[in-house]
């Protein structure tokens, strides 16, 4: 195995929980690409080492490309990373919009031979933490549980519908628990505590982060953590999200309440305090602030 070059950073953490934020964030640092999901990752082996392997090598062709040619792979929109990749419904009654598409970018900075590399998915890497965790410097973000669920029902993606694909292909524990579990909601709090439980135990504390952390900071707390250096300028100024009103309020006590009585480890980051309290705020958000 080649050894760990710490350039290489796997970006990962929650669905709709601020990893689209954090790459465009670390991506506006010096010397520094970071790439939103890339990766066919559906193509990877189910075996996890071969699959880091394969994950190894998408680095190295990467890291190539983005020195010979100036163009390297991300999902974009208008030809850079946004800060979310979804727009602002309509009614509550559709989904949020996506806006983003597949294909290259032009690298638009200066790089040294040994530029830092980012590079974010959500499912996949998670599922390979413990193997990327011996090739790679990992980073994970994570979210008010209640603020991610709120988001999921506001979105069409599989977690919306209680299922993680790439999660599921290569943690069959994982596709276990969900194929037995008929209930949408029941599946979405156990994809949460799946998420909480391998960010936790195998990132390392000073490189998993939160959401509301890296918004309070403008994003410095994060270019700490991977040793990169903040963009020069005015201070960036971000704003939490959690309590949008774009999230549907109706069935904010439901998605508590389930919070409450069946989370595990997505308790772990985050009190009961916090869940109740975002709860007010999104009911208030909606302008349901009463019974």
């Amino acid at each position: 195995m080649a050894p760990m070059n710490p350039a290489d950073i796997v970006l990962t953490g929650i669905p709709r929980g601020g990893t689209t934020l954090a790459c465009r964030l670390l991506g506006a640092a010096a010397d520094t690409l970071a790439l939103f999901e890339p990766m066919p990752v559906a193509a990877l082996p189910t075996d996890p080492a071969a699959a880091a392997a394969a994950v190894a090598r998408y680095f190295g062709a990467v890291r190539e490309r983005a020195l010979r040619e100036g163009r390297v792979p991300s999902k974009h929109r208008a030809g850079r990373v946004p800060d979310n990749p979804y727009g602002e419904r309509a009614d509550d009654r559709q989904p949020r919009p996506w806006l983003v598409e597949e294909g290259d970018i032009a690298v638009d900075k200066p790089l040294s031979a040994a530029f830092r590399l980012v590079i974010k998915h959500n499912a996949a890497f998670t599922a390979l933490l413990p193997q990327l965790g011996e090739r790679f410097s990992p980073v994970g973000i994570v979210r008010n549980p209640l603020a991610v669920l709120a988001s999921w029902h506001s979105v069409d993606l599989p977690v919306s519908h209680g299922r993680l694909p790439a999660g599921e292909r290569l943690d069959r524990q994982l596709a276990q628990a969900l194929a037995a579990q008929p209930d949408v909601l029941r599946r979405q709090i156990l994809i949460l505590d799946w998420f909480f439980a391998r960010l936790q135990r195998w990132v390392p504390p000073s490189r998993l982060l939160r959401y509301e952390d890296v918004v309070a900071s403008g994003g410095a707390c994060l270019l700490r953590a991977v040793g990169a250096p903040a963009p020069e300028g005015a201070a960036v100024i971000l704003h939490n999200r959690n309590a949008s009103a774009q999230y549907d309020a109706a069935g904010i006590r439901v998605l508590a309440q389930a919070l409450h009585q069946y989370a595990g480890a997505s308790l772990q980051l985050y009190a009961a305090a916090d869940i109740d309290a975002l709860a007010t705020g999104l009911i208030e958000a909606a302008g349901h602030g009463h019974d």
